[in-house]
C-alpha cells in the first residue's frame, strides 16, 4: 500500500522536489517544525527518538513525515538520518493537503502505510 502513497506524492511533485542525502546526513531533528512529507525513492532512513531507544527504518517505496503536517504544533517526533545514500521526494504542507483533498485514496494509503510500519515496530521487524 505504501507504493500507492509514493505514486501520489510523485504525481503532486515536480523534479525540483527531489532531494539527495549521503550516508550519515540528518534530514530533520526531533522537535523541528515539520512542513514537508517525504517519499523515499532510494536508500534507507532511520528514525530515532531521543527519549528512548526506539528506532525505525524506512525503506525505499515508503512515505513518512505526515504526522508533523497534521498535528497541532507541526513538530517532528523523531530524528531522521540517512543510513546510506538516499533520494527523496519532498511534498510541502499545501501540496499535501491538496493531494489529500483531491485523492482521498492517498489518505487511505498513508493510513495503511502507517499501520504497516506500526506493526513492524511492534513486532520488532523495524
Amino acid at each position: 500500500m505504501s507504493l500507492d502513497a509514493l505514486r501520489t506524492v510523485q504525481a503532486f511533485t515536480d523534479p525540483s522536489s527531489v532531494r539527495d542525502l549521503q550516508a550519515g546526513d540528518t534530514l530533520f531533528r526531533e522537535g523541528d517544525e515539520g512542513d514537508r512529507l517525504y517519499g523515499l525513492l532510494e536508500g534507507v532512513i532511520e528514525l530515532r527518538e531521543a527519549r528512548g531507544s526506539a528506532t525505525e527504518r524506512i525503506t525505499a517505496g515508503h512515505v513518512f513525515g505526515a504526522a508533523a503536517l497534521v498535528t497541532g504544533e507541526h513538530r517532528r517526533q523523531a530524528t531522521a538520518v540517512a543510513l546510506e545514500p538516499c533520494r527523496l521526494l519532498e511534498l510541502g504542507r499545501e501540496a499535501f493537503l491538496f493531494a489529500v483533498q483531491e485523492t482521498p485514496m492517498f489518505a487511505l494509503a498513508l493510513i495503511a502505510g502507517l499501520e504497516e510500519r506500526l506493526e513492524q515496530v511492534k513486532g520488532g521487524g523495524a
